[in-house]
């Protein structure tokens, strides 16, 4: 089943699951427990930590965390795990996307959407390369009903003071390419 987050970034070809990391894992936990989905595959767009990645690149992920600006800053601790490594969908290998020049990376989510460069570094850092809201709950989920699961996200904005309007420039340019993602490789 292929899922996204909705209200602003919804797809014809996937159901929306709410927004944010709270209401993706009620909708996608509600999802699960009415259609039992052999797999799940979460798409939508990303901003990126490095200012260098293309408008419009292609990333697989199947490694999420969940580290809040505090964190990096030594200013906060979680009693939590806040990075998780899902296992591979079987209806199509990462690899297979890789071999198609879809680079995998490691996926920051937050209820928060990033509006400066400053910790872009700290990320990078971390070998975090992308930023998006829902993924490490989808992750979450995948993980608890045993769903093999991943992601496939395009980079619509550079994470920075300019985040939102480079989003918003760029929806339809990342509904393409999701669109020729999904109708390629399944």
């Amino acid at each position: 089943m292929i899922v996204c987050a909705g209200n602003g970034e919804s797809f014809g070809f996937a159901k929306d699951i709410g927004v944010g990391i709270v209401e993706s894992t009620i909708g996608l936990t509600q999802i699960c427990l009415r259609y039992a989905p052999k797999y799940l595959l979460f798409v939508g767009s990303a901003g990126s930590y490095d200012s260098t990645v293309a408008i419009g690149t292609l990333f697989v992920s199947r490694h999420a965390t969940q580290i809040e600006l505090s964190f990096l800053q030594n200013q906060s601790y979680t009693p939590i795990d806040n990075s998780i490594l899902v296992e591979s969908s079987r209806f199509v290998s990462c690899e297979t996307l890789m071999k198609a020049n879809i680079l995998e990376a490691v996926v920051n989510s937050s209820n928060y959407i990033t509006n400066t460069s400053q910790y872009n570094q700290m990320m990078l850092s971390a070998n975090i390369l992308l930023e998006n809201m829902e993924t490490f709950s989808v992750f979450k989920v995948a993980q608890y009903f045993q769903i093999p699961c991943f992601a496939i996200l395009c980079v619509s904005n550079k994470v920075g003071e300019n985040s939102h309007q480079e989003w918003l420039q760029n929806k339809k340019l990342v509904e393409e390419k999701l669109y020729w993602a999904v109708r390629t490789f399944l």
